[in-house]
């Protein structure tokens, strides 16, 4: 793994043995839930247009911490595009307290997450640990995003495994593990994004739609864990989910043309970790008896597929192919009985898959109102329509990502080397160039194995 400049932990130290407490600092509501119990690490990668947004998310901290007054322990590292450096501070009793500041840090470098993640689990004060990523979201191609750090190179991403080994040889270095893993980015709830972070955290928090421009409610959090601090890390992540949606619930435009929460994004998924590997399985499982019932069925699962998208173009995806994978399943199996085909080896595939993604999925919701949110039940997949979709090497490369592609080395997905997913996405796009082609008896023709050979 690559290494890079390491955040002094020296100025943290200090600051800590100086006594930074919380009480008879805070002014205002307090909370008498007992003592915290929680150390809250927020890494946010702004150093980009989203820069305003890490703004937000530190002053409700600010407001939190105001207000409660047996409020977590908070340790922050921001990079801004606006400022050259990077900041690393801690947010106590209403205050930001600077620990230090540093030169450029290139924070889509998996190296400079983990030099800070391992300074703050060393700083960490209470018994559980969240590790909030905030930054812009790019589903299975990564979070983090720097613009600015090497003038040579316009856009840089950390990619979710970087992310996973920087916690990973984080936690090895520490001996503190990530007791819950927050990722506050758009469409990160993909079941390529939580396989790679399989081994990074009891549970994980993400999401299938958008983060909204004012960010999770941190302030309704730390109000709710002043009241319970003793919360597990898997009520802590439902909390979330739950204030998170009664933040959003009354927002709406008001009137004003261009802002993007006139329509209710906010969608959260409570992801058990442990229960990943049972997941895989059992999808491969459903995979392998898809495409092999795909003469069958090909012509029912394009529309299942469209009735299973999270979103739309230019409202939550821009580029990608976001679907449900529940929804998916479920439609699969209605559209197959509307039809009068029934297919045992497939309903039990579909079962036993569900039954294992119900042990993953602990807690999850969506606005009622989210029209765009409807098909959404917890946990995504990338499964674009075509061959020609699948490959966006040759798309614009002005549209950031468009030039990276599921198979890319750079990225390197577990989920693509582990599962099966690949060959029902080529044997689905074999049915689909036969469909395009239209040469045969009433416009199909017989598939073919194009697909395979171009594989080759």
């Amino acid at each position: 793994m690559r290494k890079g400049i390491f955040l002094s932990g020296a100025m943290l130290l200090v600051l800590l043995a100086e006594g930074i407490c919380w009480a008879g600092q805070i002014s205002g509501e307090s909370a008498t839930g007992g003592d915290p119990q929680w150390t809250f690490i927020y890494y946010l990668a702004a150093d980009n247009d989203q820069e305003a947004y890490a703004d937000t998310t530190i002053a409700k901290l600010m407001a939190g911490t105001a207000r409660v007054t047996n409020h977590p322990q908070i340790l922050v590292l921001v990079d801004r595009q606006s400022v050259a450096g990077t900041e690393v501070f801690e947010v106590a009793g209403g205050e930001k307290i600077r620990q230090d500041f540093y030169a450029e840090q290139n924070t889509a470098d998996g190296a400079t997450l983990e030099a800070f993640a391992t300074h703050a689990l060393d700083l960490a004060e209470q018994d559980n640990v969240a590790f909030i990523m905030k930054s812009e979201g790019f589903s299975w191609r990564g979070i983090g995003r720097d613009n600015t750090h090497d003038d040579t190179v316009p856009d840089q991403l950390m990619a979710n495994g970087d992310l996973a080994g920087a916690l990973l040889n984080a936690r090895e270095s520490t001996g503190r593990q990530v007791d819950l893993l927050v990722l506050e980015g758009s469409i990160m709830g993909f079941m390529e994004v939580v396989y790679e972070l399989r081994d990074t955290a009891s549970i994980l928090l993400a999401s299938q739609s958008k983060i909204q421009p004012d960010g999770l409610p941190w302030e309704m959090v730390i109000a709710d864990l002043g009241a319970r601090p003793d919360m597990s890390p898997a009520e802590l992540g439902a909390a979330i989910t739950d204030n998170h949606l009664e933040y959003y619930s009354d927002k709406g435009n008001r009137g004003v043309p261009g802002f993007d929460t006139s329509i209710n994004f906010a969608a959260l998924t409570v992801f058990d970790l442990e229960h990943v590997p049972d997941v895989l399985d059992a999808h491969m499982v459903w995979a392998e008896t898809a495409w092999s019932l795909l003469d069958e069925t090909y012509n029912v699962l394009p529309h299942a597929r469209d009735l299973s998208e999270v979103g739309g173009f230019g409202e939550i995806t821009d580029f990608d192919y976001n679907f449900d994978i529940r929804t998916f399943m479920e439609e699969s199996l209605r559209l197959l009985e509307e039809e009068g085909k029934y297919y045992p080896e497939l309903n039990s595939a579909v079962a036993a898959y569900l039954a294992a993604q119900d042990e993953l999925v602990v807690y999850e919701r969506s606005p009622a109102d989210g029209f765009k949110l409807k098909a959404a039940k917890g946990l995504s997949i990338w499964y674009p329509p075509t061959w020609n979709k699948y490959d966006t090497r040759d798309e614009n490369s002005d549209l950031f990502g468009s030039t990276m592609y599921y198979e890319d080395p750079d990225i390197g997905l577990d989920w693509v080397v582990d599962s099966n997913w690949l060959t029902y996405l080529f044997a689905y796009f074999d049915r689909a160039d036969a469909r395009l082609a239209g040469n045969g008896v009433d416009g199909e023709e017989p598939p073919k194995p194009g697909v395979f050979r171009r594989m080759e």
